[in-house]
Formats: structure tokens, C-alpha cells, sequence
């Protein structure tokens, strides 16, 4: 049996029990739908084993989709603002149904690109600078350094939605 998602991302932490919740099957096929996305490879485990809530381990500050006063209408404006700034910026390699799952320090955007071969892969879009490339991390590898950066403390967890209207 492989490792899930929430266990790979612990593997590295000081804890091993976190109250995390995730999309039912149903739920993850809506998404794609309402999103515009292919939701496969490590993204769909994400969503599934942790996207509604992390329990606490990286919080709402760095992953936006946790963060309860969003709704359908602010994720979905979120992403599809996401996708003008990209196009308007020229930026049409990254155009690959991509779908953000960070906002850091509101300028920073992590996102993969969900009909690519390598849709597991990390890109971030510096909106500063308008720069995009293509980070040195899979989705789990960049969770894994959200959090560390919290140095082994669970934050307050925070459940949010990307159905709920």
C-alpha cells in the first residue's frame, strides 16, 4: 500500500496526528468542472486527503483555500483573475489549465498546471515583478516547506471550501 499524501507531508514534521479533511470523489469531479481542471496526480490527493482543512499544519495565510469567508464566487473570481493575469502578461506556456493553491504575501502565486505531463510540478508567478518559472518542487515538496516554515507548531485550523455558495 502507498503512503498517502497527509502521511509523506508529515514525514518530515514533529507530529503525526493532524485533524485534516478533504473532497469526497463527487465533490473533487465538481471542482473540476466549476475550475476548469484536470484533477489528477498529486493535486487530486491533496484535495481529497486535505483540501478543506490542514489541521492546522500550514494554515490559511499561505494557503488561501482554507481561508472560511471565501466562497464559490471569491475562489472562482480568484482563479479566473489569476488566469487574465497570466494571458494579459503574455505568459500562454502557462496557460495549461493552471489552478492556484498559494497566495503568499498577496503577490506571491503557487500554481500547477493541470493538463501538463508534469502536472505535479510547482510554477510561481511573482506578480512584482511579472515573472513566472517553474519552482523546484512537486505540490508535496512545497507543502512540506509551508510547513517548516510554522517550525513544528500547528496552527489554528481553519476549514474552507471551494463549493460552498
Amino acid at each position: 500500500m502507498s503512503e498517502s499524501f497527509v502521511d509523506n507531508l508529515l514525514s518530515s514534521m514533529p507530529f503525526s496526528d493532524v485533524s485534516n479533511s478533504g473532497y469526497t470523489e463527487s465533490e473533487i469531479e465538481k471542482i473540476g468542472r466549476l475550475y476548469n481542471i484536470d484533477v489528477k496526480g498529486q493535486l487530486k490527493s491533496f484535495l481529497r486527503e486535505m483540501g478543506k482543512s490542514d489541521g492546522g499544519l500550514i494554515g490559511d495565510s499561505f494557503i488561501h483555500l482554507y481561508r472560511p469567508s471565501w466562497k464559490v464566487r471569491e475562489h472562482f473570481l480568484f482563479q479566473f483573475d489569476f488566469f487574465s493575469q497570466l494571458q494579459e502578461g503574455g505568459f500562454y506556456d502557462y496557460l495549461n489549465n493552471p489552478f492556484v493553491f498559494s497566495l503568499v504575501s498577496e503577490t506571491q502565486y503557487y500554481f500547477v498546471q493541470t493538463t501538463l505531463n508534469n502536472r505535479d510540478a510547482v510554477y510561481h508567478y511573482d506578480s512584482n515583478n511579472e515573472t513566472v518559472k517553474i519552482s523546484s518542487w512537486d505540490l508535496v515538496g512545497f507543502l512540506k516547506e509551508l510547513a517548516k516554515e510554522n517550525n513544528g507548531v500547528l496552527q489554528i485550523a481553519s476549514e474552507g471550501s471551494l463549493l460552498c455558495i
